[in-house]
């Protein structure tokens, strides 16, 4: 077997399924701001994509605070791929995640325990310019 690869790790507004089984994937976006903290954000969304894969195989998706390293999203499942070249498509609605403090939050993707990629989602705070 292949090496997997992964062809998409993405944060969205939505990802809808249609009835052909087709994804939609609306508002794509690498950055939160806030003008308080900590902040829950309105309900999001995350797309995974990856190939080279058959069979059952574990995978957590972790979204991690890069500073000191705090977990702030954990989602962990399980991943069955009947066809090694068909593309493996997973997506999950994210709500009532606590943003403690901005900064930088490493997402990453892994399966069966091996690191596949990963990205960063940016977490500002709005500033006040007002006089």
């Amino acid at each position: 077997m292949s090496e997997p690869v992964l062809l998409a790790l993405l944060f969205a507004d939505r990802v809808i399924t249609e009835n052909n089984g087709k994804k939609g994937i609306i508002g794509t976006f690498g950055k939160f701001s806030a003008p308080v903290f900590p902040v829950n954000f309105p309900p999001w969304a995350i797309y995974v994509a990856l190939t080279n894969v058959s069979g059952q195989h574990d995978f957590a998706l972790t979204l991690t605070n890069m500073e000191n390293n705090q977990v702030i999203l954990p989602i962990n499942g399980r991943v069955d791929v009947k066809i090694e070249d068909e593309v493996a498509e997973l997506s999950f609605s994210v709500g009532g995640v606590l943003f403690p403090e901005p900064g930088r939050y490493a997402l990453t993707m892994h399966l069966d325990g091996e690191l596949l990629g990963s990205r960063v989602l940016f977490v500002e705070q709005l500033t006040s310019t007002g006089t």
